[in-house]
């Protein structure tokens, strides 16, 4: 009989420790969840990259990775996105 908890059950043990994350890292998480959501709004409205990058305090090419993926909203004949 062995006392204490088996090698597996201490790797399981360590895994849910990982997943779980405090406040903080949600928050941080969260934050820049948000940045990149701003970012997209940004270049889907057709501002530069250069001056997304400078409102959102990122580097230009965290907004090209971001704005690579998108297309510009195109005026209709009626003037609405």
């Amino acid at each position: 009989i062995v006392d204490g908890p088996q090698p597996k059950e201490k790797e399981e043990r360590q895994k849910v420790k990982k997943l779980s994350s405090s406040p903080e890292q949600a928050l941080v998480a969260q934050t820049e969840l948000l940045r990149d959501m701003f970012i997209a709004d940004l270049a889907i409205a057709g501002v530069p990259q250069l001056q997304i990058a400078k409102v959102v305090r990122v580097n230009l090419n965290r907004v090209n990775r971001i704005a690579k993926c998108l297309k510009k909203r195109t005026q209709d004949s009626n003037g609405e996105n």
